[in-house]
């Protein structure tokens, strides 16, 4: 059995440091006053869910909001984030442990940049000890349902694109009580029922 995990949302709390560092950098410290942003204002379109970031916190260009992830904060946003709850981690790492016939993946969505160190840093600091860590496209991931049975995710457009032969787990969080699904977990000992 192939089960793919998410890491935004399951293992760490992206949001949280993404929020902190987009409201100290553009919103609490003084604006340099240019042409470019002197009609422009940053604001957060709350209440915020994690369907689409750019929908809730207000960049004036994608390259921009790529630039504060990718460049500006990548290690601060990805590698310096909280988990998504205490003991995730090590939850994570006994079910690997206990199920060695299951083959466990850890993704990486939309990681571009110098995210991608970041978040192995966050897997590092955090004694992550699986084998199978991954990076991919939300463009790909169709591509990745074939290879998968199980994916336990926090994100709907992984949980619409599900197959009707695999299975999909959705990870509650406070950014995506906006939808449901037929199979939800708050933790991941509850996983143990369905690996």
């Amino acid at each position: 059995m192939e089960v793919y995990i998410s890491i935004n949302g399951v293992l760490r709390n992206f949001i949280q440091k993404f929020d902190y560092h987009y409201k100290s950098y553009y919103l609490e410290a003084i604006p340099e006053e240019t042409e470019e942003n002197e009609n422009f204002e940053y604001k957060i379109n709350y209440p915020i869910q994690n369907d689409n970031i750019l929908e809730h916190y207000l960049f004036q260009s994608k390259e921009e909001s790529d630039h504060f992830c990718f460049i500006e904060f990548p290690l601060e946003i990805f590698g310096h984030a909280g988990l998504s709850y205490p003991s995730a981690i090590s939850d994570l790492n006994k079910i690997i442990y206990e199920k060695k016939d299951v083959t466990f993946t850890i993704i990486g969505l939309d990681e571009l940049g110098k995210a991608k160190p970041s978040t192995l840093f966050f897997l590092s600091k955090n004694q992550f000890f699986g084998n199978n860590i991954k990076f991919i496209r939300s463009t790909d991931i169709d591509k990745e349902w074939e290879k998968c049975d199980l994916w336990v995710t926090d994100d709907k457009t992984i949980i619409d694109k599900c197959p009707k032969e695999k299975k999909v787990i959705k990870f509650n969080t406070d950014y995506n009580q906006y939808f449901s699904s037929d199979i939800e977990i708050n933790n991941l000992q509850n996983l143990t029922n369905y690996v």
